[in-house]
């Protein structure tokens, strides 16, 4: 079978329902997986919603509900974690995702003292 690489979870979709297994990276291991429809509608909503401007203005108050490690962000931060994390779902870019969410939950567990820099 072909490996595609899934560009966005709505290309990961296209493959599944042809058979193909699209392959990920998750924390460095390469892994196959199939994303459900109901998932990508999900993305799509998520995605329709911070492209609203009123919508996005509450994601830095619905980021700590989302990710309790972010109740250690001060408000600040709060917002500059929702701006790029609307960035990267807006640009459908999973990586830039991951990325986000890797970084800003250092710095959580930075300022928590879970974590040492």
């Amino acid at each position: 079978m072909p490996e595609l690489p899934a560009d966005t979870l709505v290309s990961a979709v296209d493959n599944a329902r042809r058979g193909v297994v699209t392959h990920i990276t998750i924390k460095g291991e390469r892994v196959a997986a199939i994303v459900s429809e109901s998932t990508l509608a999900m993305s799509q909503l998520l995605a329709a919603l911070l492209t609203n401007e009123m919508a996005a203005s509450a994601l830095p108050v619905v980021l700590q509900a989302a990710f309790p490690w972010a109740y250690s962000l001060p408000d600040s931060h709060l917002k500059a974690f929702a701006g790029e994390l609307r960035e990267a779902v807006i640009a459908e870019s999973p990586e830039v995702v991951e990325r986000v969410l890797t970084d800003w939950q250092a710095v959580a567990e930075v300022r928590a003292g879970a974590r040492s820099t």
